[in-house]
This record gives structure tokens, sequence and C-alpha cells, in this order.
């Protein structure tokens, strides 16, 4: 541990020596590991040789003009009383070291660089300027020779705190320095002047579509003194190319700050971050908005518990709806900001929405440092987000995390140098295909941020997926039905199934992910319900997206439906376990019209005679009935008769044809 007690007689360092312990030694271990990279030794100068300058009235005179003005952060007068120090001793080592404070305490991270340099060719900070240097050099991105300063300082074996700060740092520049060596494939692209501006934009947002772009941009307060500025939504859509100019949001834009979206995969839900409103519960809560009649609505805060006293955002909504990751100061966490995850279970009749427990990311994701800005991937396994802690190259780094069979998530992976640089990298999103990125980035510390997008390195490509769209309408009248969608998988599935309401004007759009057999579904009280099955192979790329326009057909007696996602065996009339979910539709459709009466027929092809078939398709026909028996539905609103091979769809010489002839059908009786 380091003796200050030494220097207490010291007249030019009793001040510093106390601020050097209020600042440094209440960090706690939680608190403190990881400080050095948001404050630096403050008063590491305090440690001049003693009597240095002494015999110099004006040098005596001009340093504690220089301390007093550092000390109320008037910068420029403190720079011209260390400047003239310097003119007349051009070694001496307080003014050297304050120099290099007060290049740190602006951001000019390569001019501290210098500074210490020069005080350690004067023999000025002890042992502790290589600490010093150390953490700049990293922080500039001179990765070798910060290890170098580093490796010095833990040979003197510093202790306490000090030793585990210098131990991370030691890691983190061990690690940077290696990334160089070895960078991955980054060629940025710039969207234009269109998204990018001389000021911030940052937290980009692509729609699982591709067609819109929402981001946040810093734009002067509106009456406000001086500088100030404000967080506000603006959206671009790509034309011809090019992004279009971005417009602000006006719906959701308001003097306050408003950043950090998710957007649901049908675009008509926005989760997003909203600071010092009135309807708050913290600093920061996370709102919402949905997408009604050509206009957002008025944002509701979210709620306990996502929601606390303290600070909460960033938010992202996986693609089907039913998770929320977001970023928290709340207790119980591993640091300062942690990654939580929420389940979102429905919708209550006010529009509110009814919320599961919340849980930590835990100790594979989260850090005593910061981890922000989560994005999950349309496909549900891939993770992204920012951390200062984690090994990197300094600033924010950006890493992916996937989900491991037993649903933790893996320790993450940079995603490597030079899309991870000394500055600030955040607000990771891709595209559906995972091959295209957006972040925001701001390339040399304190620089300001930009967006760009870039290919994904291969090795860190989640999984694509793809989507089905459509408009839903009634058959009839061809008048638009808000019915609801679903999309569901079997019971051995890993996929959670998902639903939502179409639009008031039908339409609707819900990721598909890969290497699951899906059962997509359409049903309104009143008509007979849609389904289809799909099953996407992973590793062809990402299969293009589907477009349906579904015909909702009133169900009145003698309409009827086939329905292919019912499965037997060859030659038996035992259900297999991949028809639950056609199954489960045809449940939900006979409790929601609980007036109908149906008959239930079988159908085969034409392989084997016609009596067999005759005799087969009647007994898979009434294991369908008694599959709904056995759930509640009421014997006497069932029939059930086999076809046989008489009411072919499809031609039986082709095994696709033969596919389609053998399903089962649904017709509405009188």
């Amino acid at each position: 541990m380091i003796n200050l007690s030494k220097y207490k007689n010291n007249s030019y360092t009793k001040l510093f020596v106390l601020r050097f312990k209020k600042y440094f030694y209440p960090f706690s271990a939680k608190e403190g590991m990881y400080k050095v990279f948001s404050i630096l030794f403050i008063g590491l100068w305090m440690f001049p040789q003693v009597g240095m300058g002494q015999g110099s009235r004006m040098v005596t005179r001009s340093m504690r003009e220089a301390r007093e003005a550092w000390e109320r952060r008037d910068f420029r007068t403190a720079a011209d009383a260390a400047g003239k120090v310097l003119r007349v001793d051009a070694s001496h080592g307080e003014a050297l070291l304050l120099m290099a404070d007060l290049s740190r305490d602006q951001g000019l991270r390569s001019e501290e660089v210098v500074w210490l340099r020069r005080a350690a060719a004067a023999g000025a900070g002890g042992t502790l300027l290589d600490f010093r240097l150390g953490e700049a050099l990293y922080l500039t991105g001179n990765y070798g020779e910060a290890l170098e300063a580093l490796l010095r300082f833990l040979d003197t074996r510093p202790g306490g705190n000090l030793l585990a700060r210098a131990v991370i740092l030691r890691d983190h520049a061990s690690f940077a320095a290696t990334a160089v060596r070895n960078p991955v494939p980054f060629d940025p692209v710039d969207p234009g002047e269109g998204v990018n501006t001389p000021g911030d934009e940052y937290w980009p947002v692509l729609s699982v579509d591709g067609n819109t772009l929402l981001f946040t941009r810093r734009v002067p307060i509106q009456g406000g003194a001086g500088n100030a500025l404000q967080e506000d939504f603006f959206i671009s859509h790509p034309d011809s190319g090019e992004w279009s100019p971005a417009v602000p949001l006006t719906d959701l834009n308001t003097p306050a700050n408003e950043g950090a979206p998710t957007l649901s995969a049908d675009g008509k839900l926005l989760f997003f971050t909203l600071c010092n409103h009135p309807g708050g519960l913290g600093s920061c809560d996370i709102w919402y908005a949905r997408w009604e009649n050509g206009h957002w609505s008025s944002p509701r805060n979210a709620g306990e518990p996502v929601n606390t006293p303290g600070w909460e955002g960033q938010p992202s909504l996986s693609a089907f709806g039913d998770l929320l990751v977001f970023s928290s100061e709340r207790p119980g966490g591993k640091g300062k900001k942690d990654l939580w995850k929420v389940t979102l279970t429905g919708w209550r009749a006010d529009g509110s929405p009814v919320w599961g427990g919340v849980m930590n990311g835990g100790d594979s994701l989260n850090t005593p440092g910061d981890e922000i800005s989560p994005f999950l991937h349309p496909g549900g396994r891939d993770l992204f987000f920012a951390s200062d802690r984690w090994p990197g190259m300094g600033g924010y780094d950006l890493f992916r995390s996937v989900l491991l069979p037993g649903g933790e998530w893996s320790a993450p992976f940079n995603l490597g140098y030079p899309v991870n640089t000394p500055g600030n990298e955040q607000g990771l999103v891709t595209d559906r295909t995972g091959v295209m990125a957006w972040m925001a980035t701001g390339r040399t510390p304190g620089g300001h941020m930009d967006i760009v997008s870039f290919q994904l390195n291969e090795a860190d490509r989640p999984s694509p997926v793809t989507f089905i769209r459509g408009k839903i309408v009634n058959d009839s009248t061809g008048l638009p039905v808000a019915a609801r969608v679903s999309i569901s998988g079997p019971p051995e599935s890993h996929f959670p199934g998902t639903s939502l309401e179409a639009g008031h004007d039908g339409t609707f759009l819900v990721a598909l992910p890969l290497g699951e057999e899906l059962l997509f579904s359409v049903g309104h009280p009143g008509f007979l319900f849609y389904s289809e099955g799909f099953c996407f192979r992973e590793g062809a790329g990402a299969p293009e997206p589907v477009e349906r326009e579904i015909r909702l057909r009133p169900a009145s007696p003698g309409i009827s439906i086939s329905l292919y996602q019912i499965f037997f065996a060859t030659d038996q009339y035992e259900i297999l376990p991949p028809s639950e979910p056609e199954l489960l539709v045809l449940l939900d459709f006979l409790q929601k019209n609980p007036t109908l009466r149906i008959e239930i027929g079988g159908h085969t092809d034409h392989t084997g005679s016609e009596a067999w078939n005759l005799r087969l398709s009647e007994q898979r026909a009434a294991s369908v009935r008694d599959y709904l028996v056995k759930r509640g539905i009421a014997q006497e609103r069932l029939t059930s008769r086999g076809y046989g091979m008489s009411q072919p769809i499809a031609p039986n010489n082709t095994e696709q044809g033969r596919a389609q002839n053998r399903h089962t059908s649904i017709r509405i009786l009188p």
C-alpha cells in the first residue's frame, strides 16, 4: 500500500495528499477495480522532489496560482501559470505533471502522454508514474508501450486496490496488443450526410425488413442557453442506393432526452429510453409507444419491475416479442450498469405490459464495470453489447455472446481490432442475415459519435433469420381483418412460439427462425383459420422473405379447409408429436367459436388398395376427433369421415402431389 505519511510535511503537497486519499482510497473493490478508466490519479504530481524550485519566488507563486486554478477547473489559467514555470525550468516535475493532469481533464490523451514522458525524463512522479503512463498509453492505442510501463510498475510490488487495477490494465493492454497484431476484416461505410452530421449520432436500430433506420441525434435545445443539447429520434429510409435525409420523429420527440430505441419485428411497438420525465420512476426509464393509425401513440412508462428509482435504459426487444434485455444500475447487480432481462408475457386490456420476473444477465455477461447497449439478434441466440471492463481496446468495446444449451450466455467474444478502437464503440445491431452490422463509433477518445455500417467478420455472424409479411382480408368482402398471427413449433422445439395482432389494416410481419419446424397460423372469431408449415434449413444463408395475402373465409356452413400439418406414421393412425401445433390451432378455433359443428375428414394418396385407404382415412379422422374430445370439445359438435383416395387435390404421380393428398380436412356443418 502507498505510504503517504512521509509527504505530510511537504508544503507543496499537503492539499494533494488529501485529494489523493479522497479520490483513491474510498473506492470499494466492486466500484473501484475499474475506476482507473474514469478517474485518473488526481494529484499524481503531488510527489515532486522536496524543495524543487523553492529558490525562485516566481516559480513558487506561479505553481500556487496553477494549482488553485486547476482546483477550480480554470484550465487556461492553470496552463498559463505552469507554462511560466516551464519556461524558467523545463524539467520542473510538478509543472510537467500538472500539464499532464490538465491534458487528461480535457480529454487530450495524446498530449497527456507527451507531458508524462517529459516528467519521466525529469525524474518526477516516482514509481506511480509508470502506472499513469501505462494507462495513458493504453487509452491512446500505444498498447505495446503501455504493457511495458505497467510491467515496470508491477515489478515495484504495489499493494491493495492499486495492484488490482494495474493487473486489469496490464491484461487489457496485453489483449489489445495481440488484437492489433491480428486484425479482423473491417471496411466501414458512412451512410452519408442524410444520417451523420458534425454532431453526435448513435443508437441505430434497423427494422427487420431493412427499410427503416431509426437513431438518436444530439440537437440544440430550442431556446436553450449556450451550447445546450438534447437527444431526439430521427428516421431515414433507403432511397436509390442512398439513405434519405433523416427527419425528426415528431410524434415522440420532446424537450427531454429520448434515445436508445428498439423496434418490434413488425415495426409497430417501440421501447426506448426517456430521461427526466415527470412520469418516470428514476432518472432514466424505459417507455413504450405503439404505431396506430399512421402515428406513434403517446408514450407510456413500462412500469415495474422493469423500471426502478435508479437508472434503466437501452432496451432490446426479441424478434418474437417475448423478452426484453436492457441495461440498469439497480441494486443487486455485479457492478455499475449491468445487463438484465425480463419476460413480456402479455398485455392487459388497458394496453399496459404484463412482465415476468427480472433477472440479472449473470457473471458470464456482467462485470464490476459498465455493460450497456444490448442487442438481441432476431434469431434469439446471439447477444451483442458494449462493455468497458471485459478486455478490450479502450473505452467501450463491442462483444458477442451466444446462448448455450442450458439457457446461460457464453463468456463474451471481443469483436476485435479495428472494429474496436481506443475510442468508444457501442450500439451495434445487425440485419436479419447477420452479415451487415451498424454501430455508433467515436474512433478517437473524445471524438464525436457517427453511425457506420460494415460486414461482420464471418466468425462473429449470428445465424440468419427470415420473415413472413402480408395482409389479412375477409375473403367475401376484401376488407382487412385484424386477426391474430401465430408461429409455433413442435413440443421438442427450442423455439418458444409467438403471436401478435395484425394491424387495423390487416398487415403483419413476423420473424421466422431457421432450422425449426414451424406452423404459421392466422385466426379470428367468425372465420375459418389459415395454417401453413415452414422449415428453413440452416447453413444455406438467409432465405428470401415470404409474402402472403391471407384470405380468411367466414365460418359458414359448407365452407372447408385442408390441414397439412397433422402427421401419421406410414399406414398408421396414431397422431405423431409434430402434429401438436396444428391440433392446438384447431382446438383454439373450436373454443372461440362454441356454436360451430364440424366434420373432420381423412384423405390419403392412391398408394395401396381403395379399401385399405378408406379404412385408414376413417381411423385417422377418428383419431383427430378423439384428440379434441379429450381436450374438452363436446362430442356432439364433431363428426368424422374417411374419404380415402376419392378426393385428390393434386396429381398422384409425384411425391409432392401425394403428400398434398395425404391431409385432414375440416368442414363447417349446418
